[in-house]
């Protein structure tokens, strides 16, 4: 792993994050998504410097499937990519996007300290990261860490956050930038297609309904990011097919969401997950 302040900046920033994020039960004078995501942001800006060369231009997946856990919403076996469907995944693109998935995966399982579905989304997401020559990363190390820890939710979690950061910065460092945001928005699709379909009374559920609005803030980021770099082919391809989303969210004008609007949301990000999993 990296050494010893980098992980412990990174730990801060995660740590941070989760306090920041409000959940609907909270008090009235608590801060609403967006303006806790700003400060996130600005707190994610301030050492990001001294992080990594590349910093992770979103909140970490964890964020979201800690919030489920709080407001006491169970695991959904099932839910999340299967692993079987590593062997399936050709294409650089296809590994980047589902690196992100998977790394949601992860996260979710290990939030909920699932032992069996961690050490399973670690091997798939390992195989894939592999592939695209990322071993130094995916490495015996990594393994032994997750391995000790594995019955310690808040280290575990930090540890496979940290390597999500590692994995963004590896790959822009060796020129595969392009794949750092397919991976990027293979993370926020699934932590979305998770947050939407953990409960079949989303719309009726105020507590997830905030959790899905707090992501528009995180949406618009990333579409800021690819509109960058919409000149190469694969963001072309991830802008067009957000658009369902990006449309959804922008009929979303404050944190009183509809049901209907819940409803396209989830629908389109169903949709978008269909595409990059499959």
């Amino acid at each position: 792993m990296k050494n010893y302040r980098i992980f412990v900046l990174r730990n801060l920033v995660l740590g941070m994050s989760i306090i920041l994020i409000p959940l609907s039960s909270c008090k009235n004078t608590a801060k609403s998504p967006r303006e806790s995501q700003v400060e996130i942001e600005d707190v994610r800006d301030q050492i990001g410097q001294d992080v990594s060369d590349f910093v992770y231009p979103l909140p970490a997946s964890s964020e979201v499937t800690d919030m489920l856990n709080r407001i006491g919403i169970p695991y959904m076996l099932g839910t999340a990519n299967s692993v079987e469907n590593v062997n399936k995944y050709f294409t650089a693109k296809s590994k980047a996007y589902n690196i992100g998935v998977y790394g949601s995966d992860l996260s979710y399982a290990s939030t909920y300290q699932m032992t069996q579905e961690t050490m399973l989304y670690l091997e798939a997401i390992t195989q894939l990261g592999n592939d695209l020559g990322i071993s130094s990363i995916y490495n015996e190390d990594l393994l032994s860490g997750i391995e000790e820890n594995i019955n310690n939710k808040d280290t575990l979690v930090e540890i496979i956050t940290a390597t999500v950061y590692d994995t963004y910065d590896f790959l822009n460092k060796n020129g595969k930038g392009d794949l750092a945001l397919l991976m990027v928005a293979g993370g926020w699709i699934e932590a979305m297609y998770l947050a939407t379909n953990v409960s079949a009374n989303v719309a009726n559920n105020p507590e997830i309904v905030s959790i899905i609005y707090a992501q528009k803030a995180s949406l618009e980021k990333l579409m800021e990011i690819l509109i960058e770099r919409e000149e190469e082919a694969n963001i072309q391809e991830l802008i067009s097919n957000f658009a369902p989303v990006t449309k959804a969210y922008n009929k979303v004008e404050n944190e009183k969401i509809t049901a209907e609007q819940v409803s396209a949301i989830l629908l389109s990000v169903d949709e978008l997950r269909g595409k990059i999993i499959n």
